[in-house]
């Protein structure tokens, strides 16, 4: 793809390959994560997209207001940040691109305004716009909303949310319609939906579809679905004719807008997912969180309730330890399909569909016995344990007592993957280390949510490497932890070697 921002421009890393070249790189992206769980199949080949140039329906970007305005992504330009003005960046929508000449010319002495939300409906043509701004307040108020509104025929709805503090975030929070309608309509094929100011919604509608058929035939014939992190209703109100659809969202917003849309038989829970209680089962349950993707917790409540699971994720690293967690609690994965959402990206959605099947607990190795990290949270080799990987807080020299010793093999991202030798159980070891004042990553609450969110990492980073005669490379998801956080290749060949 031709574009004069690239490559400054962080937005589209691929964009100097070819398209077939972009797929292969996604495509190994997945492969990657998956062939670290030996049970996990090999995925599809990716669809690819039929737009890779002016797909994208939404933008999302900072604004700079000084002397000129600036609306684009932070790039690096000489010793500092700044945001990059990319008005033509070629992967928006021609809508979007012709309604910000206007908007950038509005936005001139509106110190205020942090971000702009900005997206148009494939399926009417219109325009919703979201600024976020400081102290939650839109300078002009009302009545400049309604300025802008004239300035871009196609606006229909102007909103304003209150601006990250820090200035880190780049959405508001709290949006509230200023102007014009309260919500913008779109569609996917034949199902309308209704998208309040923040809603998520896929950035290409027209590959939405493709997504959707792909979830809608591992749907199949089933009467009762279960649509989990269902957002504004994209696969609930998809599946809703026929069926029995129970959906559960916890943003209010956006669960109100799916409660707009539904139709008899479909029901809208405004909670999240892991304060939900389920009576009886259905035949089939939809996932599709975050990127970050799903907790354990939930995943073990989810085996029990579907027959069939369909797993939509943007995420293969999260997907792949997810599907990790519900082998251990016997759901299995039959296939993994990937698709392109976002050209000139590296990202690459995933749909994976899983059927009840035998439990993935345990496995032979040479030497013993090898266990999944469920339900004890530690991976590895089972019985007496010889030598223990841990990665402890911070920068941690070589000691030891009569119960362990250990000597540091990495620093990775300022925390030290540690060798410790067992001379005693596990349960001794990990005590002894924190008597010596050595805190494991993923361990205590107040880091735990640190390196879920940067490292996808959901337990104590503890892995029995040996134990008697058994040698166990490095789990997965432990594995996938530290390449999250820089983790060289060639210490992760050593580990995932055992």
């Amino acid at each position: 793809m031709e574009c004069r921002h690239h490559p400054t421009c962080p937005g589209c890393p691929l964009a100097d390959r070819p398209y077939e070249a972009q797929l292969r790189a996604k495509a190994s992206r997945l492969h990657r994560a998956v062939e670290r769980f030996g049970h996990l199949p090999e995925p599809a080949p990716i669809v690819g997209s039929a737009f890779t140039e002016a797909y994208r329906h939404r933008l999302k970007l900072p604004v700079h207001i000084g002397k000129q305005v600036s609306i684009g992504l932070y790039a690096e330009v000489g010793r500092g940040k700044k945001v990059l003005h990319t008005p033509d960046c070629p992967v928006l929508a021609p809508e979007l691109r012709e309604a910000l000449g206007p908007i950038v010319a509005w936005l001139r002495g509106k110190a205020g305004v942090h971000s702009l939300d900005l997206r148009v409906s494939r399926a009417t043509g219109e325009l919703q716009a979201v600024f976020a701004c400081r102290g939650g307040e839109l300078p002009g108020g009302a009545r400049a909303a309604r300025a802008l509104m004239r300035d871009v025929p196609a606006l229909v709805s102007v909103a304003v949310s209150t601006a990250d503090k820090a200035g880190k975030r780049v959405m508001g929070a709290n949006p509230r319609v200023v102007a014009g309608r309260q919500a913008l309509e779109e569609a996917i094929g034949s199902t309308r939906y209704d998208l309040l100011p923040g809603a998520f919604f896929q950035a290409d509608p027209r590959q939405a579809a493709v997504l959707h058929g792909l979830v809608r035939d591992a749907v199949g014939k089933a009467t009762s679905v279960l649509d989990l992190y269902a957002g504004v209703g994209a696969y609930g109100l998809m599946l809703a004719e026929g069926r029995r659809v129970v959906m559960v969202e916890e943003v209010r917003q956006s669960a109100e807008a799916a409660r707009r849309r539904a139709p008899a038989g479909v029901t809208v829970h405004t909670s999240k997912v892991e304060d939900m209680t389920f009576d009886g089962s259905f035949d089939v349950v939809v996932l599709n969180p975050a990127r970050r993707g799903s907790d354990p917790a939930s995943l073990e409540r989810v085996a029990k309730l579907g027959r069939r699971l369909v797993y939509v994720s943007c995420g293969p690293e999260t997907l792949a330890r997810d599907l990790d967690v519900l082998a251990a609690h016997g759901m299995r994965t039959k296939s993994l399909t990937p698709i392109d959402l976002f050209p000139q990206t590296r990202e690459v959605e995933t749909v994976a569909v899983l059927e009840r099947g035998e439990p993935v607990r345990t496995w032979s190795v040479k030497g013993g016995s090898a266990q999944s990290p469920v339900p004890t949270g530690v991976s590895g080799a089972r019985g007496r344990p010889g030598l223990v990987w841990v990665l402890a807080l911070g920068r941690v020299e070589a000691g030891g007592s009569k119960v362990a010793r250990w000597k540091p093999l990495a620093e990775v991202a300022t925390h030290t993957l540690l060798a410790v030798e067992a001379r005693g159980s596990l349960e001794a070891v990990r005590g002894e280390l924190a008597r010596r004042g050595l805190r494991i990553a993923g361990e205590e609450q107040k880091t735990r949510g640190f390196f879920a969110e940067k490292a996808g990492l959901q337990r104590p980073f503890v892995h029995v490497a040996r134990g008697g005669a058994a040698r166990v490379p490095l789990h997965g998801d432990l594995a996938l932890a530290l390449l999250a956080l820089g983790a060289p290749r060639s210490l992760m060949r050593s580990l995932e070697q055992g």
